[in-house]
């Protein structure tokens, strides 16, 4: 399976973006929410499960303060895949740029956007 993001790098920049995303998630979700939001990560190939253990290892100096609730808002999973672009280096801002409001206009509107 097609991996969008292999591994970490061991520089200090990959480790301040891990635990600047690591910080993001745990405003969401409790540790044991941040296993399962990461392995649902891996389950989709969005991260491997060397990245997974070493995004849970960085975690474990951070504080949780979400619940244990692991399904978050398309704009917090948005937000980690443009985590997962930089730690990847692979430029997504453009790609992606307006799809929270295309997201939220399908969901208001369906057969509009399906031409109904």
């Amino acid at each position: 399976m097609f991996m969008l993001l292999e591994k970490i790098g061991e520089d200090p920049k990959s480790y301040v973006l891990a635990l600047r995303w690591m910080g993001y998630l745990l405003q969401h979700v409790n540790h044991q929410g941040l296993y399962k939001v990461l392995s649902y990560y891996q389950d989709i190939g969005w991260i491997s499960n060397e990245v997974k253990e070493k995004l849970l290892t960085l975690a474990k100096g951070l504080k949780g303060m979400g619940g244990d609730e692991w399904t978050l808002p398309f704009r917090v999973h948005l937000t980690s895949l443009l985590f997962i672009g930089k730690l990847g280096d692979v430029s997504m801002e453009r790609d992606l740029a307006g799809m929270e409001a295309y997201i939220e206009e399908w969901i208001e509107n369906p057969e509009g956007i399906l031409s109904i």
